[in-house]
């Protein structure tokens, strides 16, 4: 005799409890998961900083407004703390900086604009010439002859209780 026994309905959708070994393979799988989030966030953070950083634009110091020569083109040296990355560096650098009635009005990046090396001003010609590969600049910064692209770059200049200030833009 075959006895079939058939299931009530409410019976046949109750689930089983699972397993231990189920449960502990969940449990452990989960703690890693928890473990690597609280190792890796910190990590991704530390790596991606410096892409979501703002560029500081700092005035940097170059000299009294009185330090410059009157009616002429100046060089200022200054020193500043260039930041990249990770890193910082202190740097030395210079501007030429252009004065007319006796008060500083344009500062000159000393790059030319065709393969960046540094143009010196030749107070004979009243050039800015690049002695890499004959680049030639008026007073203004403008190419008069060779093969530079564009003008010389100019930095931001402003002048506060008698104190001439530059923006540098690093590139």
């Amino acid at each position: 005799m075959n006895k079939t026994v058939m299931e009530s309905p409410e019976t046949q959708n109750v689930q089983k409890p699972p397993p231990r070994r189920t449960f502990l393979k969940v449990l452990v799988g989960s703690l890693n998961g928890l473990i690597a989030l609280m190792l890796g966030v910190p990590g991704m953070g530390y790596l991606l900083t410096p892409l979501f950083k703002k560029e500081g634009k700092a005035w940097i110091p170059i000299g009294r407004e009185n330090a410059f020569d009157e009616e002429d083109i100046s060089k200022a040296v200054f020193q500043y703390v260039s930041v990249t990355g990770y890193s910082s560096k202190k740097v030395r650098a210079f501007a030429w900086i252009k004065t007319e009635h006796q008060r500083p009005v344009i500062a000159f990046s000393p790059k030319c604009t065709h393969m960046g090396c540094n143009v010196a001003w030749n107070p004979r010609t009243n050039h800015f010439e690049c002695p890499c590969h004959g680049g030639t600049y008026d007073a203004e910064g403008n190419v008069i002859a060779g093969p530079p692209p564009r003008p010389l770059d100019r930095y931001p200049i402003k002048i506060e209780n008698g104190r001439v200030f530059i923006q540098i833009v690093e590139k």
